[in-house]
């Protein structure tokens, strides 16, 4: 007997429904048994029967065409070519990743691991601890043929330890921000601070300067 139809049993005072063994011959459709212990309540079910019958097509009907339509909008996105000012901003947007790549430097799960002298067996276990507790992020990086896994832009650390600070910073964004653009809200000058400077550039020098400009940004503050 189908799951599905083990947990459609109810048993009631007035009314009672269980799955029955597939009719001989029948391969998907499923066999209930209804009881009704009240005349009453036996008639007005038996007028039901035929809307019952109704709702239930045009409930089929309606999941399948939503699914439909979401089968034909995922397979019209691949296929839309994307429009110049859609390319202009992707392109921006890569070269400002690469910059921060390229100025900052990154690590990788296994370089953090090496560099901690880590003993665990598995060399992302120590990055990806860090990671859980929100003390640093990760980003993808651009080029997966080279790095498949996230890595770790560098101005987090301190000697190949977390910075407390950016765990302050974290903390204050919340899941609001993906890992790309806390990356450039780092890198990016911010009103809040002195001479509108880059937070990363004050993570050593002040750091609750850094994380009170995060939850100013957090919550919308106008600078």
């Amino acid at each position: 007997m189908p799951k599905t139809a083990i947990q459609t049993a109810f048993s009631g005072d007035v009314l009672s429904f269980q799955p029955c063994p597939p009719q001989v011959g029948s391969k998907k459709a499923h066999t209930y048994l209804i009881g009704v212990n009240d005349e009453a309540a036996s008639r007005v079910l038996e007028g039901m029967m035929p809307l019952l019958g109704r709702l239930l097509l045009e409930k089929t009907a309606d999941v399948r065409e939503r699914r439909l339509e979401e089968m034909i909008g995922f397979m019209a996105t691949q296929m839309l070519a994307p429009s110049a000012v859609d390319t202009q901003m992707a392109q921006r947007l890569a070269s400002r990743h690469a910059a921060v790549l390229n100025e900052f430097g990154y690590f990788s799960a296994e370089q953090l691991a090496e560099a901690n002298r880590s003993t665990a067996a598995n060399r992302n276990t120590l990055a990806d601890n860090w990671r859980k507790r929100r003390q640093v992020f990760a980003v993808p990086h651009p080029d997966k043929s080279a790095r498949e896994r996230d890595v770790y832009p560098a101005f987090q650390f301190v000697d190949h330890k977390p910075i407390k600070a950016v765990q302050g910073v974290l903390a204050a964004f919340g899941e609001r921000k993906a890992p790309w653009k806390l990356a450039l809200w780092f890198t990016s000058n911010n009103g809040w601070l002195p001479g509108s400077a880059r937070p990363v550039d004050m993570l050593a020098s002040d750091p609750e300067m850094v994380i009170e400009a995060a939850r100013r940004d957090a919550t919308g503050s106008a600078a």
